[in-house]
């Protein structure tokens, strides 16, 4: 598990983003039956961007994000821009499958 996906492990357990109920499968799928933390589904720089804007907490992906991409989605807004719209929002957004990523 890299640095950045053991922060996303860590802030899906703060009480800001547990408030929404979330169940990891709606971004990991389970490593097994005992860790639902397994691989990532969704686009881990999204995600960390997403959590960040929740949390309150400075994201490290928000520049990458936006500069890869721009304008791409369903939004006339850069894409760090929409996630952390969306996540004051209270919305959830639809993110990049992880397997479209470029690790």
């Amino acid at each position: 598990m890299t640095p950045l996906e053991h922060k996303l492990k860590d802030w899906f357990l703060n009480p800001a983003i547990q408030y929404h109920d979330w169940d990891p499968a709606l971004f990991w799928k389970a490593r097994d039956a005992h860790d639902p933390f397994g691989t990532l589904r969704v686009d881990a720089a999204e995600l960390e961007v997403y959590f960040a804007a929740i949390i309150g907490a400075p994201s490290e992906c928000y520049d990458a994000v936006n500069h890869s991409h721009n304008g791409e989605h369903f939004s006339t807004l850069p894409r760090a821009d929409f996630l952390t719209m969306t996540a004051h929002r209270n919305d959830l957004p639809l993110f990049t499958p992880a397997s479209e990523t470029l690790h």
